[in-house]
């Protein structure tokens, strides 16, 4: 079957459902998406595939509520040859938490802009943790809200702009493990270059 919609947002984060890790780049499309046509491909109007159809939004019974998403197809090229060789796809890890830097991030930081990943927590033992990587370390209150204060902000990720804490992550997902990723960061209202040694998601 064929349905047809429009893209209505790109680089969305796409939950699995199965482990706490997103797909990055995930197109969004109000084109229908149901049993039997989920997992076929989303097509532009050139004809041209641009993402495989993964998942919906679905409403309290069950039903597709509009909204769908699909996997980007340089997700797709990156993963499934290796998948087809391998059996198995094995993704670079960063092992860190965080957010995009909201006007009350910035505001409880003394941060000069809203751009940037803001670290929150590192994994004890990750790649970020033994690369000197910093989270959060109390809270502040910014109009009564609870905002993390002391973590570091990634503001470029290898020399391009990370303006998302979403930016960093797919700069992460399109490394592989063991590569070393050089992230920009302003820790202290001191902007600082640390490079991370990537390793295995686990």
């Amino acid at each position: 079957s064929m349905t047809v919609g429009i893209v209505s947002a790109v680089g969305r984060m796409l939950p699995t459902g199965v482990t706490a890790f997103s797909i990055p780049q995930a197109i969004q499309t109000d084109a229908a998406i149901n049993p039997g046509n989920s997992g076929g491909p989303l097509l532009n109007l050139r004809g041209e595939i641009i993402g495989v159809n993964a998942q919906i939004a679905a409403s309290g019974t069950g039903t597709n509520s509009g909204v769908g998403f699909a996997i980007p197809s340089n997700i797709v090229r990156l993963v499934v040859p290796v998948l087809i060789e391998r059996g198995e796809y094995q993704w670079p890890w960063l092992g860190v938490e965080g957010t995009d830097v909201t006007l009350s991030l910035a505001i409880a930081n003394e941060l000069d802009s809203q751009g940037g990943a803001y670290i929150n927590g590192v994994v004890d033992g990750g790649p970020a943790a033994s690369a000197g990587l910093r989270g959060s370390v109390g809270t502040e209150l910014v109009e009564g809200l609870a905002v993390p204060v002391g973590g570091d902000v990634v503001i470029e990720a290898d020399g391009k702009p990370i303006n998302f804490f979403s930016d960093l992550l797919v700069a992460v997902a399109f490394k592989n493990p063991g590569d070393t990723i050089e992230l920009t960061i302003i820790r202290d209202g001191v902007r600082q270059q640390i490079g991370v040694e990537l390793a295995p998601r686990r």
